[in-house]
């Protein structure tokens, strides 16, 4: 492998309390710790900056019945802060092979002012966080985490530059940050200028924001983790979040029934040599109740992952199928809500010259659903594609420069469920604003093609 290429994934590997494990999102080199690794006491300092100038193409949005589209071609330019983050670690000897560790982080944007930090991780804690303990027994932890269904998106993927990898966009439906939400929280919503108001029947969540309650590349606030040790190779992760804003029955909650939210997040991975295989789980329950008397107010829904990557010397490549389900949660005799939405993706990176050219195909489609027309970013009957190709130029162990061209490719078609124009309305993390009615904020138009060409700069320290 380049020398260079090694060094920067050296750095990259050390940006934990531990030895850190392989990415675990689409952003770039993710800093995810292996707690149990380090013994040294002490503090440490980390971080990584990753920003990109995009120049961005939107196509018109899904016409309707008419033939008329809502949103208009556009044409602008951005610059994306991909999942950039700072954050102290540090690990004490407690002796008899013990020590305790705990790890702060917070989302950095260089480019921009933030001030939803509840939303985008610009507080401290806001991004993986915990306190936890360490022995031969393996990890526990409390606090801020990604999910081990979200970690395993790190053995496949070989894409480390600006943000354009597969997973939380295709794979994963999208990404989310927050505690179980629960209906009877108000929500932050746009209201076409730009800033957000508080809606909701039972009251505001204050102290918290709520995640997504479709997304599967999930950072779950209240978390408890628990990681095995590496034997042979294998390790094991579980994780459980509690339901802080779980609510008693009232007038407030759906007619349906009261929710009773839960999530149960579990993977087992394997590496040894050059290769490295990854199994996740993740289920859920009562995240999408019903608003109809009589439905369903505890649906069960579960996403299972199956990734891989191999090293081959002068590069490597993944692969990674992800099979998601969404229960069924309408009401006894009504048409069956439920919606199956599998992915797949194979993306790989070549060393050429100073550096390595990189590329990723992905794709996503949702079937099994009669009852219902959308789910997250996903449309009943159609396919979502993204592909990616860029080259990283290495100027040190710690930094490199990037280009980039990605495209989202989203579908557009007719609503089964009551005709009229669909599309899905899968879109970057953390990217640049999008083509909504001011073309200014707010979530991706639907059936709105995305283009992208990037220059990007990363560095880690």
């Amino acid at each position: 492998m380049n020398k260079k290429l090694m060094a920067l994934a050296v750095a990259a590997a050390v940006a934990g309390p531990g030895l850190a494990v392989a990415q675990t999102s689409n952003t770039p080199t993710s800093i995810v710790p292996s707690p149990g690794v380090a013994t040294s006491n002490g503090i440490t300092l980390y971080g990584r900056l990753d920003e990109t100038i995009m120049y961005d193409k939107f196509s018109k949005s899904a016409p309707n019945a008419a033939g008329v589209s809502a949103n208009s071609e556009l044409k602008k330019s951005d610059i994306q802060s991909a999942g950039n983050a700072m954050g102290f670690k540090g690990r004490e000897d407690l002796g008899g092979g013990t020590s305790a560790w705990f790890q702060l982080e917070i989302g950095v944007w260089p480019s921009e002012r933030l001030d939803t930090g509840t939303s985008t991780g610009n507080n401290w804690g806001g991004r993986n966080s915990a306190v936890g303990l360490s022995s031969g027994a393996g990890d526990i932890f409390l606090g801020v985490w990604d999910t081990p269904y979200k970690q395993v998106f790190g053995v496949w993927n070989s894409l480390t530059s600006g943000g354009f990898s597969a997973a939380g966009i295709t794979i994963g439906m999208s990404d989310a940050t927050g505690a179980l939400n629960n209906v009877a929280c108000a929500a932050t919503v746009n209201n076409g200028t730009g800033s957000v108001t508080a809606t909701g029947a039972g009251g505001v969540c204050t102290t918290e924001l709520t995640a997504s309650n479709t997304a599967w590349s999930r950072r779950m606030n209240n978390s408890v983790q628990y990681w095995t040790p590496i034997m042979g190779g294998f390790q094991a992760k579980f994780m459980t979040t509690m339901a802080n804003y779980q609510s008693p029955g009232s007038s407030a909650v759906p007619l349906s029934g009261t929710a009773k939210p839960q999530e149960y997040s579990f993977n087992v991975t394997w590496a040894r040599g050059p290769l490295s295989v990854g199994l996740g789980y993740d289920y859920h329950k009562g995240l999408r109740p019903s608003a109809v008397a009589g439905g369903e107010a505890n649906p069960k829904d579960s996403a299972v992952q199956l990734g891989a990557k191999w090293n081959f010397g002068p590069g490597e490549i993944g692969a990674g199928y992800e099979q998601i389900t969404y229960g069924n949660n309408a009401a006894s005799g009504a048409a069956d809500t439920g919606m199956k939405v599998p992915a797949y993706v194979v993306n790989g990176r070549f060393n050429v010259g100073p550096g390595a050219l990189w590329g990723s195909y992905s794709a996503t489609d949702a079937t099994s659903c009669t009852g219902v027309n959308a789910i997250g970013t996903a449309v009943c009957g159609l396919k979502a594609k993204m592909y990616s190709l860029g080259y990283d130029y290495v100027l040190s162990k710690r930094t490199k420069m990037y280009v980039a061209y990605n495209k989202i490719d989203n579908g557009q078609g007719t609503n089964p469920v009551g005709g009229g124009a669909v599309g899905t309305t899968y879109y970057y993390i953390a990217g640049p604003a999008t083509n909504n009615l001011n073309g200014t904020s707010g979530g991706n138009a639907a059936g709105t093609d995305v283009t992208t060409f990037g220059l990007g700069i990363q560095h880690v320290f």
